[in-house]
Order: C-alpha cells, then structure tokens, then sequence
C-alpha cells in the first residue's frame, strides 16, 4: 500500500520540500547579517559622530578619536632616529645644522609652538597671530572653531623641540613629528637658502599643528570597522579595501596636504619670511620631478605635488603678505637684513682661502 500511495505523489513534490527548507535557513541567515550590519553601523555611525571635530584653519569636520596624550607618547624620539639613522646624523655644531636650527626657531617661537632642546640663542621674534592671546593663552587653533583642546602633549610655548640633520645628499625629504623635525641634506640645495628651507619646514610644522599623523590613526580604526561591517554584509575584503584606498586614503592624503601648505604659508609668514618662497619652492621640486624622469622622490610618496598645488599657494599670497605687514617684528628683520647687506662685502675664494673684493 505504501508503494501504491508513493507511487501517485508526484517526485518533484517530494524534492521541493528539503530545497524550500535550505532556502529559508539561508534567506534567514542573510536577514540576520543584514540586521547585525545594520546595528553595527548604527552603533558605530552613533560612535564616529561623537569624534567629530573641526580642522584648525580650515574648519575642516573630520573623525578624531586618537588623544593628545597618546600622539605625543607615539611621537619619534630623537634617540631612535639617531639609531636608525646612525653616523650620517650631523653634530649640532655643525654649519647645516645651525643653519637649520636658525630657521626651524624662527618658525616655532614666532607662533608660540615651542623651543629647541638646548637652544639657549635669544628669541628675536615676539610670538606673533599665533601666539599668546590677550589673556596670556598658547595658541589654539581650534578655539575660534569651537574645539577645546589644550594642544599641549603636541605644541605650546613649552613644547621642546630636537632638529635632526642627516648628511644623505641623495635623499630629498623632510620630516616632522611632534617634538623632532628632520631634514636630509638632498633638499638644501633645491631650498637654496633660509627662505626655501622655512617654506619646507613650515609645511612640515603645519602637519603637526594640523594633527595629521593622529587623524591617520584615526582613519585606520574606521577602516578596520569598516572592512568589518563590509565582511558582515558579504562584501569581498579585497573590494573593500580598494573602495577605503581611493574613496578614503587618497582624497584624505591630497586634503592633508593642502592644509599644511596654507598652515606652513602662515607660519612663515608670521616668522617675517618672504611667502613668495613658499610656492617657488614646490615649483623647483615639481621640476626636479620631472628631470628624474619617473623616478619617485621620497619627497613625493607623502608630499604629491602639482601645477595646481603651486597655484593654491600664489592664490593665498595676498593674506600672506597682509600678515607680514601686519606684524611690527617683520619690519624689524627687514631693517636688520638691509644693514647686514650694506656693511657686507663680496668675498672671492683664493688657493689660500678668501679675500675681500
């Protein structure tokens, strides 16, 4: 009889029912990552608002959850450059080094940013823009865009400061963190003097002013909450990662940058340097790129640079020079350097040394 009756129910009949039950499981299984994602992203949507803070200068919204306190415990310390860096790390006596340390002072005691470790030299600029305010306060530059933050871990009048100069001419790059800014002896030359090197050191200031390495840091947590919720949802990491690589780190990246070429186009205004130099600089540094013909600068991994960016800069000469103006110790410097030039006097070199022309 069992025969019987199983041979009048049809055998697609008696198929289907094991095939609908595996696609409920698996329609009930995609319906419980869709809402874990969804509550995950809520939650972390909800999270990722409330690290929300304003760019100094720019006013810029960016996510920020990487403290003050643990930017500076993960800043570069001068003994572990000096390891790495080893025998090709000058003497702070040394010629290049002063040469650096006259600029790299100028640009942070100017803006009330810090002091070099060691530097006992007179300051003869009073800090100036962004400075002490009237009621005596370092310079913040996320006050007047509603942030209260004390930047003192990271910059402020006590901040102290080390200058590294490596003798590596074939290297054109610079560097800073907080508390050490490093230079290659590759860059001086395409520098050419005080006013080309301030440029490229306060673009470098201006990342550590900006608190671009911690918002890197920042950044790195959201991705991997990203990928995360995107692995949840069922999306291939490799896509993931490619869709934070040129959604995310490349557009962050040419932003960053461009932020610390306006911050760094202050900070040496406000030291009294000529800001025309700021964009001449990276104009002669495009060309250097171009003459290695597709060779990468260690200059450019971190620092792209562009017919546009040289552009941005001129575009921003105007308040630059009104800044100049504006401060009484420019005029000061100005005076000090007519007088040198005058008293000054061309010198030729010899077989024994120099003569006076």
């Amino acid at each position: 009889m069992f025969r019987a009756l199983s041979r009048n129910i049809p055998r697609n009949t008696v198929r289907q029912t094991p095939i609908r039950t595996r696609q409920f499981s698996a329609s009930s299984k995609q319906g419980a990552s869709i809402a874990a994602g969804v509550a995950i992203g809520g939650v972390g949507g909800i999270y990722y608002v409330s690290y929300l803070e304003r760019v100094p200068e720019t006013g810029r919204w960016r996510f920020m959850n990487t403290s003050l306190e643990y930017e500076a415990k993960a800043e570069l310390s001068r003994a572990q450059l000096k390891q790495e860096l080893g025998p090709l790390t000058l003497p702070p006596n040394h010629p290049l080094t002063r040469h650096v340390r006259r600029v790299a002072t100028r640009i942070l005691q100017s803006s009330n940013l810090g002091i070099l470790r060691g530097d006992e030299q007179p300051n003869f600029l009073s800090p100036f823009g962004l400075g002490l305010d009237l009621e005596g306060n370092s310079w913040n530059p996320d006050a007047e865009l509603g942030a209260a933050k004390d930047p003192g871990p990271v910059y402020g009048p006590t901040k102290e400061w080390d200058v590294i100069v490596v003798n590596d001419m074939k290297t054109v790059n610079a560097m800073a963190s907080p508390g050490v800014i490093v230079v290659f002896t590759g860059i001086l030359p395409i520098c050419q003097d005080e006013e080309g090197l301030a440029a490229v050191l306060s673009h470098e200031i201006g990342h550590v002013v900006a608190r671009h390495t911690a918002e890197r840091l920042s950044s790195a947590s959201v991705a991997l909450g990203l990928v995360a919720l995107l692995a949840i949802l069922g999306v291939d990491v490799g896509l993931s990662n490619l869709i934070h690589t040129y959604f995310v780190d490349l557009p962050n990246s040419r932003t960053q940058e461009k932020e610390a070429d306006l911050i760094g186009l202050r900070l040496m205004s406000r030291a009294c340097y000529n800001p025309e130099a700021s964009p001449q600089m990276f104009a002669r540094l495009g060309q250097l790129e171009a003459k290695m013909r597709g060779k990468s600068l260690d200059f450019f991994q971190t620092h792209p640079s562009s017919e546009s960016r040289v552009k941005f800069l001129e575009e921003r000469l105007p308040e630059a020079h009104a800044i100049v103006s504006s401060n009484p110790d420019c005029e000061n410097v100005r005076h000090q350097l007519e007088a040198f030039r005058e008293t000054a006097h061309p010198l030729r070199r010899t077989p024994t040394g120099f003569e006076i022309l």
